[in-house]
């Protein structure tokens, strides 16, 4: 491959070499053949009987201006003028005619007027009158001395005896250039631009075209030689004396023949105009030809020598000053008028100009490179920086997005689990069975499991928006231990997993430090250990090393017997959302999240996470924190201990007591405020509860409240319009009451987002009773807590009426639940938390759908699609709570749809759902028929209408929950056919809140 890419290469350079030479060869021919032209011209001529018929003397001429161009033409012509010129100086001067014939033929070759047979007759035609112009100057004007109109008559004689051999080359050029092969003509400077890859090659047009700086140049010699050549015209009379005289004394003549005229027999005074005229026309105009003969010799002359060095000029100025010049000025003005995109591919095309002139135009061309490389880095530079600015604007619209949808997130999941404990705690409270405190304990426990999963998922968002802290707190160790093996030990078990936990009895039992973070952290590593170890044991050591009298470094090691990690993917370990061996462990569930943010909290810890794994055999991952020391007292058998520390937790007795407190809860959701208030219940605080913002600008203009707790979430009016609603009402009777942010929203920014709002604290759900009563107790006005020997517990008759009341209401719904259509009944019961508030939640449920369903189908025709996204996120909490998951997942689907204000899918999706959620009443109807209880008394008419009567005054009075507690009464009697709608709509309209339509139908039938 190479050898023959070699023979190809010596061949090239020998064809090359060989046109050069055959170039040369051709060209020494014709300047010979040129110097013979000159001396021996009338040897060239056919003529019979002293007439001349055809002429030969400028065939080399035309052919070298043709073939070889002005270049070449000129260098000949000069050598044939300097040999004629010493060898016949007297007829020289007629060396023009060959100037002119072959000046002709080397422009018009140069043009490419040769390539059409049109072109080339004009080409020939201009030729020939020009050199029979100069032919008629020299060897008739000149020669003879006949300067006289009539001397034109010649000039057909030059043009009859040189067309046919004018003609002839230029058509036989024409044939040459355009019939005979391109190798043919590569010899031939001229001749290679009307060849195939010179036409297509626009570069080397581009380069070889002339310049208006080399045209410029040429011009101006060639008017200097014009000019130098009249100007020695002038200058003769000075040179030659005998020249000046004859010219003196013609003119002296003349004047005496004039004179003679205008004095013959007359006076001075009598000659008149018309003598001086007569004198004028006597005269005779004579002069010395041989003068002339002289001056336009010395003209030709001139221009024999000045016209080649004028092309020679052009030439070098073209290739030296005008060419590089013209290719930079084409490049300039690409460049400039190129975009910031095509100036870096143009700017490319300035490392291929050439400009070695070793002058000021190599340094324009350098300095000209440098300024565009410039430019080129400036606009790299400036593109980078877009480039970055652009995916900074994208990654902080992502994690924007993100905190969003984590915050979302965390508001729906969050609402359940506060639900859970909420319950819970109530049952921990109110039970008095050690075993079911037991369970309730392990609920607790597991329940803020959960939420500490959830919390790490937030933890993440918070992390990369520098918005985690480390946050220490005292902690029992023993307690954070066992709730460690709470959380991994059903998994391990599910497994088959041996779970080994070694703990250091000299281990402090209280530390001050982030228990949540450790937790998270070894959380985290013992998941991963579980998840990767399919059998053998997972092990737990946890140890310490004393600093000094206050403070240690807590150790965890978690070591696995599973399939351990390659040296090569340790660098992956602490990838956010990269997982170690995809393939092989694709059917492990997780996100690759864990170990990202173990790294980022331990380093917020001042502590770093250190791994040991041999593939195959197993990982040993430890680390260890630095950790305040609260007591010394050791931990000993932390599972004993824990034990006894259960034990020594007080029964739940609430903190205060605030009988003439008064709070408001707002929320949309009535199961929040359920909690609330069973949280709150053994501090004997008046609650009164709203369930939208218009109702809360309701009662805060009949009420004045110690603290407001206002939900963020709701349809129409959310928290924050509420809370700035109730700033600007001038009627407002709670200006200055401490107005807390009630919301399950737990993400990066959100108790900032909160008091920048305007609250004054912020209470995240799901909410701590703990910390609840907290709150209440900093925030209520001092004189209205009771502490210590103040407090006096609730009547224990009273609460053993509500539970027999709760246990009577559970063995009603048994029954009735069972016959409810289109619910998970296990799923609504642990969404609900009790049979009770199940059934409460059904009838609402039922009762509403008209009204709801009529609101979402308007707001989508309206394309309100801020009221139709909180209708439909409504009813997907709703419908979830009773158990009607189909129907909580389409609203959730069309709640993200809203959110995106997607028309299309609105539109093509809200008919179904409404469908499903109107054939509920159908489903619900044992509901409707559980009042009609054939079993229940019956209530009177007058009864009924008192009742009415005192609800309608609740209802003005915009107290809802006296009003709620007498249709609670209502509901253990049966109501009279007569009024039995009148009851279903008062029910209705009690649930949906409707003031106004209460009002109006609450009136006393007559």
């Amino acid at each position: 491959m190479a050898e023959a890419k070699r023979i190809r290469d010596v061949e090239k350079r020998w064809i090359r070499n060989t046109l050069k030479s055959a170039s040369v060869i051709i060209w020494l021919a014709l300047t010979r053949f040129c110097v013979y032209s000159a001396l021996h011209g009338e040897t060239m001529m056919l003529q019979t009987k002293g007439i001349v018929f055809v002429t030969f003397f400028l065939l080399p001429y035309l052919f070298l201006g043709a073939l070889y161009g002005y270049v070449f033409a000129y260098v000949s012509f000069l050598l044939t003028f300097v040999i004629a010129f010493i060898s016949n100086m007297n007829i020289v001067y007629n060396m023009a005619i060959y100037l002119m014939g072959t000046t002709c033929f080397a422009i018009f070759g140069q043009y490419f007027w040769f390539k059409t047979k049109k072109k080339t007759a004009l080409a020939c035609l201009y030729t020939l009158i020009l050199t029979s112009l100069m032919e008629l100057a020299c060897l008739t004007i000149i020669e003879n001395e006949y300067y006289d109109i009539s001397v034109l008559i010649f000039i057909l004689t030059y043009i009859s005896r040189d067309a046919i051999m004018i003609f002839g080359v230029g058509f036989l050029i024409h044939f040459f250039y355009t019939r005979m092969p391109d190798i043919c003509k590569l010899p031939f400077p001229i001749a290679t631009g009307y060849t195939k890859a010179y036409q297509e090659n626009k570069d080397v047009q581009r380069r070889l075209r002339k310049t208006r700086i080399s045209t410029k140049i040429t011009m101006i010699i060639i008017g200097i030689e014009l000019i130098l050549g009249i100007s020695v015209a002038g200058f003769m009379i000075a040179l030659f004396p005998d020249m000046k005289d004859v010219m003196i004394n013609n003119i002296r003549n003349n004047k005496e023949v004039i004179e003679q005229v205008i004095n013959s027999n007359k006076s001075e005074e009598d000659v008149t105009s018309e003598d001086f005229i007569n004198g004028i026309d006597t005269m005779e105009f004579s002069f010395d030809t041989s003068v002339i003969n002289y001056d336009i010799k010395m003209i030709l002359l001139m221009l024999c020598v000045g016209v080649p060095l004028g092309g020679l000029a052009n030439f070098y100025t073209k290739m030296t000053i005008g060419g590089p010049l013209g290719s930079l000025s084409d490049f300039m003005d690409e460049f400039a008028n190129s975009d910031d995109d095509q100036k870096r591919v143009v700017g490319k095309k300035i490392d291929n100009l050439r400009a070695d002139t070793k002058d000021e135009i190599g340094v324009v061309f350098e300095s000209a490179k440098t300024m565009v490389h410039s430019i080129e880095d400036y606009i790299n530079r400036m593109e980078e920086e877009q480039k970055l600015q652009t995916e900074l604007e994208v990654a902080k619209q992502a994690s924007e997005a993100k905190s969003s949808f984590l915050s979302n997130m965390s508001h729906e999941i969050r609402t359940p689990i506060n639900a859970v404990l909420g319950m819970n705690e109530m049952i921990l409270r109110e039970n008095s069975d050690p075993q079911i405190e037991e369970y309730a304990q392990n609920v607790k426990s597991a329940g803020n499991s959960l939420l500490g999963i959830v919390n790490d998922i937030l933890d993440f968002s918070k992390i990369e928006a520098g918005k985690m802290d480390i946050l220490p707190v005292p902690y029992h160790v023993g307690s954070m231990i066992n709730d460690l093996l709470n959380m991994i030990s059903a998994k391990a078990n599910d497994k088959g997993l041996e779970l080994e936990i070694n703990v250091d009895k000299s281990l402090p039992t209280s530390l001050f430090g982030d228990e949540i973070r450790i937790k998270q952290c070894v959380t985290n590593i013992l998941t991963n250990a579980v998840k990767y170890t399919e059998e053998g044991t997972v092990t737990m050591n946890v140890s310490y090393r004393k600093e000094d009298d206050e403070n240690i470094f807590l150790k965890f090691q978690i070591v696995d017997t599973g399939i351990g990690i390659k040296e090569e993917d340790l660098s992956k370990l602490y990838s956010p959302f990269e997982r170690i061996e995809e393939i092989r462990n694709r059917s492990i569930e997780g996100t690759g999240l864990g170990m990202s943010i173990v790294k980022k909290l331990l380093a917020l810890m001042d502590t770093k996470l250190e791994v040991k794994s041999v593939y195959g055999e197993g990982s040993d991952f430890s680390f260890e924190v630095k950790q305040q020391v609260l007591s010394w007292e050791e931990l000993g058998d932390f599972k004993q201990k824990y034990k006894e520390y259960l034990n020594s937790l007080k029964k739940y007795h609430e903190k205060f007591k605030a009988p003439d407190a008064d709070i408001l809860i707002v929320d949309d959701t009535v199961m929040n405020l359920t909690v609330v208030k069973g949280l709150l219940k053994n501090t004997l605080i008046r609650i009164d509860t709203a369930e939208s913002g218009m109702e809360t600008l309701e009662k805060v203009r009949q009420k004045r409240y110690d603290a407001i707790f206002i939900d963020h979430r709701m349809p129409k009016m959310d928290g924050l319009e509420t809370l700035a609603a109730m700033k600007e009402m001038e009627d407002n009777l709670n200006k200055g009451v401490p107005c807390i942010a009630l919301t399950a929203n737990a993400g990066a920014g959100a108790r900032d987002e909160y008091l920048a709002a305007g609250f004054d604290d912020y209470l995240s759900k799901p909410v701590n009773g703990e910390v609840l009563e907290e709150m209440l107790f900093n925030l209520l006005p001092k004189e209205k807590i009771l502490q210590g020997d103040d407090v006096s517990s609730p009547d224990a008759a009273d609460k053993a009426n509500d539970k027999s009341l709760e246990n009577e209401a559970s063995k009603q719904g048994e029954d009735f639940l069972g016959k409810l259509e289109g619910i998970d009944l296990n799923e609504a019961l642990k969404n609900c938390g009790s049979r009770e508030v199940l059934t409460s939640v059904v009838e609402e449920f039922l009762i509403s759908i008209d009204k709801k369903a009529d609101d979402i189908e308007s707001f989508a025709a309206a394309k309100d699609y801020r009221n139709y996204t909180v209708a439909v996120h409504a009813l997907k909490s709703s419908a979830r709570l009773i158990g009607a998951m189909e129907l909580s997942e389409r609203a959730a689907f069309l709640e993200k749809c809203g959110n995106e204000e997607n028309e299309t899918e609105i539109a093509e999706k809200t008919p179904d759902l409404l469908e499903i959620y109107r054939s509920y009443k159908d489903k619900l109807s044992a509901a409707e028929g559980e009042a009609d209880d054939e079993n229940l008394p019956e209530i009177s008419e007058e009864e009924l209408e008192n009742a009415f009567l005192d609800i309608k005054e609740l209802v003005d009075a915009y107290d809802y929950d006296t009003a709620d507690g007498i249709m609670d009464m209502l509901k253990d009697y049966r109501i009279p056919d007569s009024y039995k709608d009148k009851y279903n709509r008062v029910k209705e309209l009690m649930v949906l809140v409707d003031r106004d339509g209460l009002l109006k139908i609450l009136v006393k039938e007559q």
